[in-house]
């Protein structure tokens, strides 16, 4: 029973690999064998039908894999996660079914391929070209977004083309790297996050790199976003050690954060926080807002990293894009602001519960005009109840007190 968690939490997402292939695109199977392509037309005929079944199904899904996340952290000295070695055997496992799974939950990763296929194999810049003006190429079945030209930085442009080229031009290979490639960025980043513990704490770590939000939107969705926040992570950290005027340290940190930039826009937010580390001991640390800046530097980022979801670009608060305030968790004091991050995670991932009822292809005789508000509902609601919980729980405290 020790390690019941631990085991639950794989055997979960590995339901959650083969419930992926529910929602996988109709004129796409991934693998030719009569095995998969039996389970494939099985669950086409049989479970994406059941627009109830389906609903539910994703609903139950993720709220056990959510509490199953809860368990892990509340008994994680039982399990004997606190070590490098079982943690990290740990997060490749049950890493391995997300990996695998279909990318049901946003088609982005199509058009990562198709982007870097445009510059590799048509000699084009995507962000200038669309993928409409290359109509007949058979990709473009599976993408979202064919009208626009790329809307990521040139810096994922370029790095895009490692996986693109690893994949030899053949789909299924190309596929695949690519999930590899976004797995390396949760190694990677986890490898930069470990630094800012002086002493071994992955029960903080965990609270980013075993969220249910992070594993799926990063290994089974494969987004891109923890190349981005990776090396501006890495930035903040060389920052925060900064003792003296070495110059060599300076150009790394401008270095990564140009990359991180040039990926995706967000991380701007971070240099007013990068510039505070690097001339904190010429400011000195007896002006009380200074003082406050350095005691709670990683709820102000997180916090600065948040603001971008509230805006237009963010597309009514993408569910991935929590992943950029959610990076600090592990380093944050606040106990509330922690709690409510994850609590956002939990109603990110949820947001996706009324697109499974109104997936796209099989709604065309339906009214999808309460899709979006529904979705935003989940993903507000959800937070807003528990900040009126907690309101409730500290006034019942206070009086008790008095």
């Amino acid at each position: 029973m020790k390690k019941f968690w631990l085991i639950s939490y794989f055997f979960l997402f590995v339901i959650f690999a083969l419930f992926s292939f529910v929602v996988a695109d109709p004129n796409l199977i991934l693998l030719k064998y009569d095995w998969f392509v039996n389970f494939q037309t099985y669950l086409w005929k049989n479970v994406l039908p059941l627009q109830s079944f389906r609903t539910v199904f994703f609903f139950v899904l993720v709220v056990l894999i959510f509490a199953n996340y809860l368990l892990i952290l509340k008994n994680f000295e039982k399990l004997n996660l606190n070590s490098r070695k079982n943690f990290w055997q740990f997060l490749i496992i049950i890493s391995l079914p997300l990996i695998l799974s279909y990318n049901g939950l946003s088609h982005d990763l199509f058009n990562y391929i198709f982007n870097a296929k445009m510059v590799v194999e048509y000699g084009t810049n995507p962000h200038i070209k669309t993928a409409l003006d290359f109509a007949n190429d058979p990709l473009l079945r599976f993408m979202n977004n064919t009208h626009t030209p790329a809307p990521y930085g040139y810096g994922w442009t370029a790095l895009s083309l490692a996986p693109y080229v690893a994949g030899f031009g053949k789909f299924l290979s190309t596929f695949f790297v690519f999930k590899l490639f976004a797995f390396l960025s949760l190694l990677l980043t986890l490898l930069i996050s470990e630094k800012f513990f002086k002493k071994e704490n992955y029960q903080k770590l965990a609270l980013f790199f075993l969220n249910p939000l992070v594993l799926i939107e990063i290994l089974s969705s494969a987004h891109n976003d923890l190349w981005m926040l990776a090396p501006a992570l890495l930035a903040v950290y060389l920052a925060s050690e900064f003792k003296k005027n070495k110059l060599l340290r300076i150009i790394l940190i401008v270095l990564l954060m140009v990359f991180s930039i040039s990926i995706k826009f967000a991380t701007v937010v971070l240099l007013p926080f990068i510039g505070y580390f690097l001339v904190k001991e010429k400011l000195g640390s007896k002006i009380k807002l200074f003082q406050l800046i350095e005691k709670y530097s990683y709820e102000l980022m997180s916090l600065a990293m948040f603001a971008p979801l509230l805006t237009d670009r963010s597309k009514q608060f993408l569910p991935w894009y929590l992943l950029w305030s959610l990076i600090f968790v592990p380093m944050v004091k606040i106990k509330f602001w922690r709690n409510l991050l994850i609590v956002f995670s939990l109603s990110s991932l949820l947001r996706n519960v009324p697109w499974f009822y109104y997936i796209p292809w099989m709604s065309f005789h339906l009214d999808t005009s309460s899709l979006e508000p529904l979705q935003k509902a989940v993903t507000w609601l959800i937070p807003a109840f528990y900040l009126l919980l907690s309101g409730v729980v500290f006034l019942f405290n206070g009086k008790r007190e008095e």
